[in-house]
């Protein structure tokens, strides 16, 4: 109730200042649906099936496009430009997979379009998305999910019209219950649908066969393709999803030592300006830790600090590493016997000692640690990237890790 209370105040604030701008009109517009027999539900039950055969489908599609655009060796303007030659082409052909689609959308549900114009748009429309979204352009899957959705229930609809089956229920209704089951089965939610199906279109006699569809489209799409299009992005980014807890406050239950990262290899104190440098432009990190002879701890290195050297000449061959560091004050170190899940609790959240040798440990007051990570967070908001490029001319060293342009974020030490 913690979270759901502010989420609920939220919803309702922003609902009410975009009801005064844009009124309480449904975004898209369809026929009741009289849903009075049973032999109805038939309809609706294939009706989920497909769509949650075309969720799994969009969603691979999704995958491969992604893949095959990444393993072309070129620049991304190189493949952004060859994602708009193929997406140009197809829009010669259907103009209509231009945009979100919404006002198709609704021209769809109002049965504007003949068989074959439906069947065309049906697979264009997928096909221009998943390029788009594989070449790396700027575009969302959301809103051509609800695109598809009103194609395949219109050709679905209409199909069966010319097939003299259900003829008492209109194509428009079929149109919105498959948009809602398509939505469904790609974000593997089928609250979410119904929900949002109903407020798009504020007709509530579609909610009992679109529950119906919702729920079979969303089996059948975790059956074909586990993935959701929200947690397989995050799949590939390496973020485990199932590992996320339920319990209330769980993340402070967690130790120190289960979040720690891999061992950053550390600076001696008397290392040169240039090889600092180099660590931090060939290097994901932005605190390196520095250490004495003896692998004692003896303060941290930040990127930001180098920035007062970025003008010096020939003076940066005198700057070492002990000249530029933080001092960290109160830190011991113990042997790794002794650093059990309590004990991790107060241990900097870095290794710079051989397996063989020690950990640093800060005091048992917890002072010095409050007060490094306290001068650490003073420059959180600090902009790394054109200092990067700074310090790249400064060396005059090439920057050999690509990622360290593209997201160069400051973090707390590792």
């Amino acid at each position: 109730m913690n979270l759901f209370a502010p989420l609920v105040f939220a919803s309702v604030v922003a609902t009410m200042v975009s009801r005064s701008f844009f009124g309480i009109d449904p975004l898209y517009r369809a026929p009741p649906l009289e849903f009075r027999e049973v032999t109805q539900l038939f309809w609706f039950l294939l009706m989920g099936m497909l769509a949650g055969g075309l969720g799994a489908v969009f969603l691979k599609m999704l995958r491969y496009s992604e893949e095959a655009f990444a393993r072309l060796t070129r620049p991304i303007y190189e493949r952004l430009a060859l994602g708009g030659l193929m997406v140009g082409t197809l829009a010669l052909a259907f103009p209509d997979v231009w945009g979100n689609g919404y006002s198709v959308a609704n021209r769809i549900l109002q049965g504007e379009f003949p068989i074959w114009f439906l069947l065309g748009i049906f697979l264009a429309k997928p096909l221009a998305t998943v390029i788009t979204v594989g070449s790396g352009a700027v575009g969302g899957v959301f809103t051509p999910t609800l695109f598809l959705g009103v194609a395949l229930g219109s050709l679905f609809g209409t199909i069966l019209h010319r097939a003299g089956w259900a003829e008492n229920l209109d194509v428009g209704a079929f149109a919105l219950l498959e948009m809602g089951s398509v939505l469904a089965a790609t974000v593997h939610s089928p609250l979410l649908a119904l929900i949002m199906i109903f407020e798009i279109s504020l007709n509530y006699t579609l909610m009992p066969p679109l529950m119906l569809a919702c729920v079979i489209s969303t089996l059948v799409a975790r059956r074909l393709h586990p993935e959701s299009v929200c947690t397989e992005p995050l799949r590939r980014k390496g973020v485990d999803v199932e590992r996320e807890s339920q319990q209330i406050g769980a993340a402070t239950l967690q130790t120190v030592g289960e979040l720690m990262r891999e061992p950053v290899k550390p600076l001696r104190e008397t290392a040169g300006f240039r090889e600092i440098a180099d660590r931090f432009l060939t290097s994901p990190n932005n605190f390196l830790p520095v250490v004495d002879v003896e692998s004692r701890l003896l303060g941290v290195v930040a990127l930001h600090d180098l920035k007062e050297y970025l003008n010096a000449g020939q003076e940066l061959d005198s700057v070492t590493a002990h000249d530029v560091m933080r001092p960290a004050e109160g830190a011991t170190c113990v042997p790794p016997a002794s650093s059990n899940p309590a004990a991790c609790q107060n241990t900097l959240a870095c290794r710079v000692c051989p397996p063989s040798a020690t950990l640093p440990r800060m005091s048992s007051s917890a002072t010095a640690l409050s007060e490094v990570f306290s001068s650490m967070l003073r420059y959180f908001s600090f902009s790394a990237k054109p200092f990067a490029m700074s310090l790249n001319e400064a060396v005059n060293w090439p920057i050999s890790s690509p990622e360290r342009t593209s997201t160069f974020t400051p973090k707390l030490p590792r």
